[in-house]
């Protein structure tokens, strides 16, 4: 299966326009089966460059969308390439339209205990004919993980939105996907069901045109302050792989 793609500190991202990806994904949805879809932004691209288990990880999906301005602009520096999605949650609902006119039965995985559930009502309110077919927490131990996966088939699931983090997420969709056959696309979100809860903010829509989403999350979430350095240490790492491909 191949899309057109470029390179991030080794890292395949799709290059396909949002319409095309759209269209892809709808395609998917109609008649597909086992479609993995990751989103990597440029934390996960730091680690992955450390890691060559999570580089193989990241680079073993169906198909990786950008999420952050930091990929967009290294895909700039990179090969001119201007990449169209720029965040996880706005692939989400992008896609959510297109599965309310399919009539997809959706499945949201993640979140602390009830989380999930507050997502599906909030959700539903925005898109009354969405089939939300089912949800669970993501905080289940390796000894609930056949009860996660016969709920999910029970459900009947075509869709699939993971939110339990990078790289568990990642790692849950490429070992468990082969076992639900009824799954058509799954998809790692991170934090989507937090937002749609209502458990936490996105950016004012100003701050998300802009690019600096990320800055928001981070002055409201002391946790991510680390973020302040592993901007420099990516374009840092970006510049060490341009100067090693000109030699």
């Amino acid at each position: 299966m191949f899309f057109p793609h470029t390179r991030v500190l080794s890292v395949k991202v799709c290059t396909l326009s949002k319409e095309d990806i759209k269209k892809e994904l709808s395609d998917r949805l109609f008649d597909g089966y086992g479609f993995s879809v990751f989103t990597p932004n440029t934390q996960m691209l730091l680690a992955a460059r450390k890691d060559i288990s999570l580089r193989t990880l990241l680079n073993s999906s169906s198909l990786n969308i950008p999420d952050g301005t930091g990929i967009r602009i290294a895909a700039r520096l990179n090969s001119g390439i201007r990449l169209a999605i720029t965040s996880g949650i706005d692939l989400a609902e992008e896609l959510l339209p297109i599965a309310q006119t399919l009539g997809t039965r959706v499945f949201f995985l993640g979140g602390k205990e009830g989380v999930a559930s507050l997502a599906k009502r909030n959700i539903q309110l925005r898109f009354p004919h969405l089939n939300v077919c089912g949800t669970h927490h993501g905080y289940f131990t390796p000894n609930e993980e056949k009860e996660v996966i016969d709920k999910i088939l029970s459900s009947k699931a075509e869709l699939l939105l993971v939110c339990m983090g990078f790289p568990r997420q990642e790692k849950w969709i490429s070992e468990n996907l082969p076992s639900l056959p009824c799954v058509k696309v799954a998809i790692g979100l991170g934090g989507t069901l937090d937002v749609w809860a209502k458990k936490a903010r996105r950016a004012p829509k100003a701050v998300q045109k802009a690019g600096l989403e990320w800055l928001w999350r981070a002055m409201l979430e002391p946790s991510r302050a680390r973020i302040f350095l592993d901007v420099p240490k990516f374009f840092f790492a970006l510049a060490g792989e341009r100067k090693k491909q000109t030699y």
